[in-house]
C-alpha cells in the first residue's frame, strides 16, 4: 500500500492493553537468513525521530472537514536503538509525546525486531513497561534502560506486528482481530498497521468493538497519522553588541526540522526570541517543491524578524537581522566545515 493512498485502511495498537502477558522470545538473524537484508534495512529506517507537524499545518490551513474528535493531534515519536542483548539484537526504545511538549508522553514501548523464516517476514514485538515513568526520556538518557530485565516488561504475543517489503517501503500489521482485550460490551480488538519508508512513517491508532466491528477509539481506518522524518540540528543565537561579535552568544541548542522550535532570552532587555524550522513538501509545485523554511521571531509572535528558504539537503541554515543572528547545522557536521569535506 503506497503512502498517499488514503482510501485504504490503516490501524494501530492502542496505548493500553491487558491480558495474556508473555515473556519476550528474541530471535536473532543468522548470516544465511534470507530475511536478514530486509531486517537490517527496516531497522535502519525505523531509527530516528518523526513528526506530523506538516499534516497538522495543512489541517489548520484548510480546515478539518470531519468530526472535531477525529482531528489530528501533533505527535512526535522517538525511536532510539538500545544495547539490550538480554532482549535481542535489534532493540529500540520508543517514546512519543503530544503538541511538541516532551512532558506530554502518551506512548512508551520496548520494540524488538527479529526474522520469521516460515513466513519470510520481519517480526516486531512490542513490550509494555510495568513502570513506564522510570524510563521516561530514555531516548536521551539510555542509562535509564541499562538495568532493564525481562521481568520489567510485558509482551502480548497475539499483538506482534509482522512486516513485509512492498516495492520501496515496508508495511506492518497485526493478525486480524488477534489483539483482543477488555470485557463485556467494551471487549475490543486493536490493529497496528504501519508504513515505513526512508523519510516517512505513517500509522493509524484505533480500536474496534469485537461484537460489531464498530469504531471504539482512536483514528479512523482511512485517516493515518502522517509522520515525516525529523532531522536533528545544532543551533546558536548571537545577540550582537554594536553590530560586532562581542555580545551574547548561546550555543549547543537542539532543534529538529519538522516544526522544531528553540528559544533564547537576550540579557540586555529580557526579550525572548525563537528559532523555527519546518521542512516543507508540496506535491502540487513543479519547481523546487521541497525546501527547509527557517525563521527567527520574537517569542509569541507569528511574524518573523527574518527568515530564509533553503535546499532540503542544506547542512547549514541561518539568518541575521540587525543585532540578532540565528544559525543551525545538521548533527554530524560543523558550522565552519572545510570545503574538502563539503564535497564528499
Amino acid at each position: 500500500m503506497p503512502m498517499g493512498w488514503s482510501n485504504l485502511g490503516r490501524l494501530a495498537l492502542a496505548s493500553v492493553l491487558g491480558g495474556g502477558l508473555l515473556a519476550a522470545q528474541p530471535v536473532l538473524a543468522a548470516d544465511n537468513d534470507p530475511m536478514t537484508r530486509d531486517l537490517l534495512l527496516l531497522t535502519d529506517w525505523f531509527e530516528g525521530r518523526f513528526d506530523n507537524e506538516e499534516q497538522r499545518w495543512f489541517q489548520e490551513m484548510e480546515g478539518y472537514k470531519g468530526r472535531t474528535s477525529e482531528e489530528f493531534d501533533r505527535i512526535h515519536t522517538m525511536h532510539k536503538r538500545v544495547d539490550l542483548p538480554q532482549f535481542g539484537e535489534h532493540v529500540f526504545y520508543v517514546e512519543e509525546y503530544r503538541e511538541s511538549d516532551p512532558s506530554q508522553i502518551f506512548r512508551q514501548r520496548l520494540v524488538i525486531f527479529s526474522t520469521d523464516g516460515e513466513t519470510r517476514q520481519v517480526r516486531m514485538q512490542q513490550g509494555f513497561f510495568k513502570s513506564p515513568e522510570a524510563y521516561a526520556g530514555g531516548y536521551q538518557e539510555p542509562e535509564k534502560l541499562a538495568g532493564l530485565t525481562p521481568e520489567d516488561v510485558s509482551f502480548i504475543d497475539t499483538c506482534d506486528v509482522t512486516w513485509k517489503r512492498v516495492a520501496s517501503q515496508f508495511e506492518g500489521s497485526m493478525a486480524p482481530k488477534a489483539c483482543v482485550f477488555g470485557e463485556g460490551e467494551d471487549r475490543r480488538y486493536s490493529v497496528h498497521d504501519m508504513w515505513l519508508s526512508p523519510d516517512k512513517y505513517w500509522r493509524v491508532d484505533a480500536t474496534f468493538r469485537v461484537s460489531d466491528d464498530s469504531h471504539f477509539a482512536g483514528a479512523q481506518r482511512d485517516k493515518p497519522y502522517e509522520m515525516r522524518r525529523a532531522l536533528p540540528f545544532n543551533c546558536s543565537f548571537y545577540f550582537f553588541a554594536n553590530n560586532q561579535f562581542e555580545g551574547q552568544v548561546i550555543e549547543g541548542l537542539s532543534l529538529h526540522s519538522q516544526g522544531g522550535t528553540v528559544t533564547a532570552t537576550r540579557d540586555s532587555d529580557g526579550k525572548a526570541y525563537e528559532i523555527f524550522m519546518r521542512e516543507k513538501e508540496y506535491d502540487y509545485y513543479e519547481t523546487r517543491p521541497d525546501f527547509i523554511y527557517f525563521a527567527l521571531r520574537e517569542k509569541g509572535e507569528t511574524r518573523s524578524v527574518a527568515f530564509s528558504v533553503n535546499d532540503p539537503d542544506a547542512r547549514t541554515v541561518g539568518v541575521r537581522a540587525e543585532s540578532i543572528g540565528a544559525f543551525c547545522h545538521r548533527d554530524g557536521y560543523t558550522f565552519r566545515q572545510p570545503l574538502e569535506l563539503l564535497e564528499d
